[in-house]
């Protein structure tokens, strides 16, 4: 009887040095992507900032700035960050709009993100034809992977990353487009191909075709 009430001791012991151990290693990897997301956030918005061309400044600051026509970004909480390169085109009002439910043809370049331009050799996915190119003088064949047809979101449906499909809306046919995604509205966690786990991801987009 005192051995079972010894062993039953050491068993709640063990079993709580196991929850306390469980505990240590969770709040670790917490802090750790949260140490992740903040490196990335900082990333993003310096380099929008800074050496971004051209040099951009956050919409909360265009009331301020003396430009006629400042560069600016979108940003949505701190992970999603949206710079329409065709914003002051001519005509551009009369662009068809993107909505939630719009169908939506895109010729784009996918490259993980770091904290500046990205190179040739952050590209993971495209549909553009130069940047293919780009890829063959660099050594590589991509031809048996990727297709030059454009790529047709129909959003609320296709599955697509959030930060993507969140990005999209509000956009006009015809525009130029660069989307910054922290990997909380990229590919989260998950280890894809050639994305790392936990990767922050850039996509320069040209909206081809709208249908509503």
């Amino acid at each position: 009887m005192r051995d079972y009430i010894r062993m039953n001791k050491v068993l709640k012991i063990s079993l709580s040095v196991v929850v306390a151990l469980a505990a240590v290693v969770a709040m670790s990897c917490s802090n750790e992507s949260d140490q992740k997301l903040i490196s990335q956030q900082s990333a993003i918005s310096n380099y929008l900032k800074g050496s971004h061309k051209p040099k951009l400044i956050p919409e909360e600051e265009l009331s301020s700035s003396l430009d006629e026509q400042p560069e600016y970004y979108v940003q949505w909480g701190l992970d999603l960050y949206r710079y329409i390169a065709t914003m002051y085109a001519e005509g551009r009002d009369s662009w068809v709009e993107i909505d939630a439910d719009s169908s939506v043809a895109i010729r784009y370049k996918a490259y993980i993100f770091t904290n500046g331009a990205p190179s040739v050799s952050a590209l993971y996915a495209t549909n553009d034809e130069a940047a293919m190119l780009e890829l063959e003088a660099a050594g590589l064949n991509v031809s048996y992977e990727w297709t030059t047809d454009p790529y047709v979101i129909q959003l609320g449906t296709t599955d697509v990353i959030e930060g993507l499909e969140q990005a999209l809306v509000g956009c006009r046919e015809g525009d130029s487009v660069e989307i910054y995604m922290t990997y909380e509205m990229a590919y989260g966690k998950q280890f894809i191909g050639m994305i790392p786990s936990r990767s922050s991801v850039v996509w320069y987009v040209d909206i081809l075709e709208v249908k509503q």
